[in-house]
């Protein structure tokens, strides 16, 4: 009998170990701050035909900053999906749209952009390894709302049909997928 509960005891040790080790690892991935050259951005493509399928929900006062006015694509109470909301931009640059779904509470501070293209209806876009670390220490609900929030805010912004998201200028890596391939916004 004590043998047995050794063994749970154990168990329970370990897993509370590895949460712990989880946890530490976000944390980290969140206070990272890496500072390499200022994002490249490309124009907007003032296309915002709102063709992701719902209609965003715009806040009371659309234009506080008097910045610009944007829709993000942020995680509900439960984590498990993407509502489009209204938010506050300080002007149309790549950066502003990160830095929006930063304030939002979608992407950790410190995420930044290093550059962006577009080619054929596909976005690219390169960004810091704050990100890729961000995406590598969540699970697997929690990477899926790094990656979307991100490709459902520039789609609908940029009004492309895709998103290849690189770090540091490789494919997005995070332990569960390699995003070498462009991803098309959620609904």
């Amino acid at each position: 009998m004590k043998k047995g509960v050794l063994i749970f005891i154990a168990v329970v040790v370990i897993i509370a170990a590895i949460v712990a080790a989880v946890i530490i690892g976000y944390q980290y991935g969140q206070n990272a701050q890496e500072q390499d050259e200022p994002p490249t951005t490309v124009e907007p493509d003032n296309n915002q035909s709102g063709e992701q399928g719902q209609d965003p929900v715009q806040p009371d006062d659309a234009n506080p900053s008097g910045g610009e006015s944007v829709i993000v694509y942020v995680p509900d109470e439960q984590g498990e999906t993407l509502t489009p909301v209204g938010a506050d931009a300080a002007d149309d640059s790549d950066q502003a749209l990160v830095d929006a779904l930063v304030t939002a509470g979608s992407l950790p501070a410190g995420v930044e952009v290093l550059s962006s293209s577009i080619a054929d209806g596909v976005l690219t876009l390169d960004m810091n390894a704050v990100y890729g670390n961000a995406v590598r220490s969540s699970g697997t609900t929690g990477e899926n709302m790094l990656i979307y929030s991100l490709v459902n805010t520039f789609a609908q912004a940029r009004g492309v049909d895709s998103v290849l998201i690189t770090v540091d200028g490789a494919p997005l890596e995070s332990g569960h997928d390699i995003y070498d391939y462009p991803l098309n916004a959620t609904n």
